[in-house]
């Protein structure tokens, strides 16, 4: 492994002499090899990505496609320092981490991440349904680390906005359809409608159909093949375009019906390594029938107007979940194992959740200039209510048991970002963010019950100055400030533990980074930063089928760099990687059961290199591309038990199309070399169960475009 490392350091030290970059290049052009630029709202105002003074990759339209960005577990690969898996609860939800922030438990109703979920710029508080490919999506923007000013809420560690396609001036459309491994079936279509002659009125409607039969694993205990998926979403956009005054009104459906995520239990050998139960993480021997149901629906508002100097904006969401699943987190225990006669394996760790949930959200922004572009403001004011109800039973050993939960949270902010612009190249950065939160719970845990209410204040400054010598050459240094509230611990195992509301978390982050251009054929950056997160919120395995949250103080530390380089017509290569330290350092907690631990999914080093082509062909265009993306171990628990640490993974996908007139096809691949891995871990007695991650996967799209 110091070989390994070794190697990354010197990679990225030799990066260092590239004014780097931002991976969110354009596809490759067939008659031009410069770089255009890319438009993002990662501060929440348009600018060309190059300009921005944080660390954001931008995912473009054409990566989604060719690269098959399906779900959010996708971006990991195409953003440095991002980890996203599935959820122990289920199979929808999604468990986020960028550069080693994130939540362990994200199964419940009082979870909240470290990664702010955005769709549209309207924060997302569940994960549960956090589903991509029903959309036409324009872009995805990464930002990495803490968001404190202009996002905000549950930013400590980064945030994710995802943003749809607009209805267009101009009719367009398209229809495609596609067959992947284990039969699966796909229909989507988009179509985009001007109805007014001006073309400042539009709508837009596009939506999907998508199942999958049992495959994914083979259950011998019920002999039967699982990982069957059925799948319906779409989306309505209304958009008015006018000279001063926009809107677009958004409105969305998905639902999910799936037969759940089967884990598998484990056993040390003989050689002291541990193996899956079963002889293959392929095949799980529960007699419990995992399943997983999400409805979510929903819809936004967005208006704005320009005034003198300025723009103010106007966002109101609201949304509805549902959720329900069940899983054998034993994965089939053999009789043998607990002293009990028969051969047929038994469910030792059932938990089957409903849960359902609301929110609203309304945020309303001021940006523009002042002083003839002496200074550049964004301001605005924030307030978000959920509230949200589940049951959760459980039998652990045959004991059964029973949790209700209620839980609400209300949350006001005030911020406001100000960036002076001392000189055509020189640029200082002052803001904050007034949060405040309330967050009330009324459970019952084994008909015990568990009330409280809590209040929490907290003001998150940023400082940042900004050097540009030329216009593709950027240097940034910043210092901000990321707050996540406290919570309550729906692991918890006693109606004490419950109502007990853990502390507030606090992240200082330094950061200090360049981007550049050269010669518009290559384009890259570079980030160092520093993360001191003050009561980190940690979930801890009790070795009983309870969890306790402790807070911890943590550092950690890392490099990120991404490149891209065009050095002929139609071919692009490109790359990005990351190297991170991190340890616990000290807590107030009794227990005290982690220091000196690594964080969860904090690899030492991680990166990918891919390569994009296309060329003429008869009379179309041929593409192909393909990228190797490499992970260091890992350990995806505090507490960083043996049965949840995750080995170094080296993962191959590729894809080859061609378009022809309005015609696109393309079959693409995912893990082609079918490497074996899982995502988490946890266990105590003889209950060990591993989460596999994905086998090898292929679809094969046909694309009418017009």
């Amino acid at each position: 492994m110091k070989k390994s490392v070794t190697r990354v350091l010197l990679v990225a030290t030799a990066l260092t002499t590239l004014p780097t970059i931002a991976m969110a290049q354009d596809a490759p052009q067939d008659t031009d090899t410069a770089f255009g630029d890319i438009v993002v709202s990662a501060q929440r105002i348009d600018q060309r990505l190059q300009d921005v003074p944080i660390s954001v990759t931008a995912i473009t339209a054409d990566e989604i496609e060719t690269r098959q960005v399906l779900s959010p577990t996708d971006i990991g690969r195409l953003a440095p320092n991002v980890n996203l898996s599935s959820v122990t609860g289920g199979s929808a939800g999604l468990t986020a981490y960028i550069r080693g922030g994130g939540v362990t438990d994200g199964g419940y109703i009082m979870s909240e991440p470290e990664v702010a979920l955005y769709v549209n710029d309207v924060y997302n508080a569940r994960m549960q349904a956090a589903l991509l490919d029903f959309a036409e999506i324009e872009r995805i923007e990464v930002l990495r680390g803490p968001q404190g000013v202009l996002y905000g809420r549950n930013a400590a560690a980064g945030a994710i906005n995802i943003i749809t396609k607009q209805p267009a001036d101009t009719l367009t459309g398209n229809v495609q359809v596609g067959y992947g491994t284990w039969n699966e079936r796909r229909a989507k279509g988009y179509l985009s409608v001007p109805i007014s002659k001006d073309g400042k009125w539009a709508f837009s409607l596009n939506g999907i159909v998508r199942a999958r039969d049992g495959g994914r694993q083979y259950n011998a205990t019920l002999d039967r093949k699982v990982g069957k998926e059925d799948f319906q979403g779409g989306q309505f956009d209304l958009a008015y375009k006018g000279d001063a005054i926009k809107g677009r009104l958004n409105l969305f459906y998905v639902h999910l019906n799936s037969d759940g995520q089967w884990a598998s239990n484990t056993v040390t050998n003989d050689e002291g390594k541990i193996v899956p139960l079963s002889g293959s993480y392929r095949t799980v021997l529960s007699p419990f029938p995992s399943y997983t149901t999400v409805t979510q629906k929903g819809g936004s508002l967005r208006l704005s107007a320009d005034y003198p100097g300025g723009t103010i904006t106007s966002i109101t969401a609201y949304s509805r979940l549902k959720d329900r699943w069940g899983e054998d987190f034993s994965g089939g225990v053999y009789p043998a194992m607990i002293g009990s006669p028969g051969e047929a394996p038994l469910s030792l760790f059932e938990r089957e959740s409903r849960s359902k949930s609301w929110q609203i959200s309304q945020e309303t922004q001021f940006a523009g200039e002042l002083a003839d572009d002496l200074v550049n403001y964004v301001a605005g004011l924030y307030y978000f209510h959920e509230q949200g109800d589940q049951d959760m039973n459980s039998t652990i050993f045959f004991a059964p048991s029973s949790t209700r939960f209620h839980a609400a949270t209300d949350a006001w902010a005030g911020y406001g970002q100000l960036t002076f612009n001392a000189t055509d190249q020189l640029s200082i950065v002052a803001g904050g963010r007034y949060t405040l939160e309330d967050k009330n719970l009324n459970a019952t845990l084994a008909g015990t019950p568990a009330i409280s209410r809590d209040h929490y204040e907290k003001f998150t400054p940023k400082f940042g100055i900004n050097f540009k010598p030329s216009r593709d050459v950027l240097f940034y240094g910043s210092y901000t400030v990321g707050f996540k509230s406290g919570g309550y611990n729906g692991l918890a195992s006693t109606a004490e533990q419950l109502a007990t509301a853990y502390k507030p978390e606090t992240t200082k982050a330094w950061e200090a980074g360049v981007k550049a251009d050269i010669g518009r054929t290559l384009r890259g950056s570079l980030a160092g930063f520093l993360n001191k997160i003050i009561d980190r919120q940690e979930t801890v395995n009790l070795n009983d089928g309870g969890f306790l949250v402790e807070n911890y103080n943590v550092r950690i530390a890392g490099i990120e760099a991404e490149l891209a380089w065009r050095p002929v017509t139609g071919l692009q290569v490109w790359g990005n990687g990351s190297v991170n330290w991190g340890k616990y350092l000290s807590t107030d907690s009794v227990v005290a059961s982690v220091i000196d631990n690594d964080p969860p999914s904090l690899p030492k080093y991680q990166g990918t290199i891919g390569v994009d082509y296309s060329l003429p062909m008869g009379p179309g265009t041929a593409k192909i591309g393909a990228d190797a993306a490499f992970r260091d171990q890992y350990y995806s628990t505090p507490d960083n038990l043996e049965v949840g640490h995750v080995e170094a993974t080296q993962l191959v996908n590729a894809y080859f199309g061609y378009d022809v007139g309005p015609w696109t096809f393309q079959v693409a691949g995912k893990n082609l070399f079918n490497q074996t891995y899982w995502t988490t871990g946890f266990g105590f007695s003889v209950i060990n169960p591993r989460i596999m991650a994905n086998p090898r996967t292929v679809l094969a799209t046909a694309k009418y475009s017009f």
